[in-house]
């Protein structure tokens, strides 16, 4: 391999997304497999890297299969927090917060809701029955509001994040992460949402070369860049200066 490999994961299964909460019995056994599905393809001298996200059951994910490497023999680095690979976020009160947060405080509100809580209440108006199956992240794909992070910040910050590693050729990551930004990644990558939601612990691959390429794969998908994305210019400081007309 030329460059250095970053294998994004999504979570196990959760107890639920009101909350930040940890993993199932069967998020437990799902982090476990891919484990033994990691070790069984990495070659023996490989070393591996282990940024995670910072919620429950992302840093429970990290965790077992850190677990699980180790005992296969591979030369895991233990799992550290980094926000680049964070959980969907979500404005506060003028706070960036973790969505579960905000949804937390959305459930004790009562009677007529704050501007924010109703875009909470939009993302998430089946979200016990549909989370899982990617009904409120289709909805954050497709209409980005005021509140949540842009699906397009999602995405350029996991790439932020994937550039940051900066890791010898042949090195590899192995990060626990949510599937928002995953999918978020996906659809910038692809053009189009036609994947879908992750399942728990599949799979975004992506290989880092020092010429500066990036191939990019997801199930049968693939897709080499000749570079990183470029931010688009209204992340510029000095074209929001201008109102946009630089």
């Amino acid at each position: 391999m030329t460059g250095y490999e970053v294998v994004l994961l999504r979570h196990g299964e959760t107890h639920g997304y009101d909350g930040d909460h940890g993993l199932t019995a069967r998020g437990e056994e799902q982090a476990r497999a891919r484990g033994k599905a990691l070790a069984a393809e990495l070659p023996a001298d490989v070393r591996v890297h282990m940024p995670r996200a910072r919620t429950a059951r992302a840093t429970a994910t990290a965790a077992l299969v850190h677990e699980i490497l180790v005992d296969a023999g591979v030369a895991a680095g233990e799992p550290y927090p980094d926000p680049a690979f964070d959980n969907l976020r979500f404005f506060l009160r003028g706070r960036v917060v973790d969505a579960s947060v905000a949804v937390r405080e959305r459930l004790g509100l009562e009677g007529e809701l704050p501007h924010w809580a109703q875009e909470y209440a939009r993302f998430d108006s089946d979200f016990r029955e549909v989370a899982a199956a990617g009904g409120p992240i289709t909805h954050w794909i497709r209409t980005p509001g005021l509140y949540f992070e842009p699906p397009q910040v999602a995405a350029h910050r996991v790439w932020r994040g994937i550039d940051a590693l900066t890791l010898p050729t042949g090195e590899v990551a192995v990060v626990a992460t949510h599937s928002a930004p995953m999918r978020a990644f996906v659809v910038t990558c692809f053009g189009d949402d036609e994947a879908g939601e992750p399942e728990n612990l599949e799979p975004i691959r992506v290989t880092a070369r020092a010429d500066g390429t990036r191939t990019v794969r997801f199930r049968d998908r693939e897709l080499t860049l000749d570079a990183t994305p470029s931010l688009p210019p209204w992340f510029d400081a000095a074209w929001l200066d201008g109102h946009g007309r630089r």
